[in-house]
């Protein structure tokens, strides 16, 4: 299976494809995908959860956009870290996404920042290093 990915042509796949949920997609053509695992160990009947992350490219006809859930599939290196290409968008994410670190809404992060820069503003300067040491 080809992917056309825009001005370098198409990208073929091969071996494993991977359903996971954006959760990172600063980079102008890659986003970060994590899909979770569960293994089970027959010597100690037990099952464990695992996360994997993994950097794909995301070609402009696809957009995958944060919280997304995503098919990526394996292809050719395309840099250091890329691997994988997005190949489609199983189901958009909804209107109020949640963050990848901290759990907190975008909005709620937003505004916690705004806070801050205010208390920043409301504090005196800092007084020199040199003025204390001659006192």
């Amino acid at each position: 299976m080809a992917i056309e990915t825009g001005r370098k042509g198409e990208i073929s796949t091969r071996g494993h494809i991977r359903i996971g949920t954006v959760v990172s997609d600063r980079s102008k053509k890659t986003v970060v995908v994590e899909s979770d695992t569960l293994d089970y160990f027959p010597k100690y009947r037990r099952s464990a959860r695992s996360k994997s992350r993994l950097h794909a490219h995301n070609p402009e006809n696809i957009g995958a956009k944060l919280g997304d859930l995503v098919e990526a599939a394996e292809c050719r290196k395309i840099s250091k870290t890329k691997a994988w290409i997005v190949t489609k968008i199983i189901t958009k994410a909804k209107t109020h996404v949640l963050a990848a670190r901290g759990g907190k809404s975008l909005d709620v992060e937003a505004e916690r920042l705004k806070k801050a820069e205010v208390k920043r503003a409301e504090l005196p300067p800092p007084t020199p290093a040199k003025e204390a040491k001659e006192e």
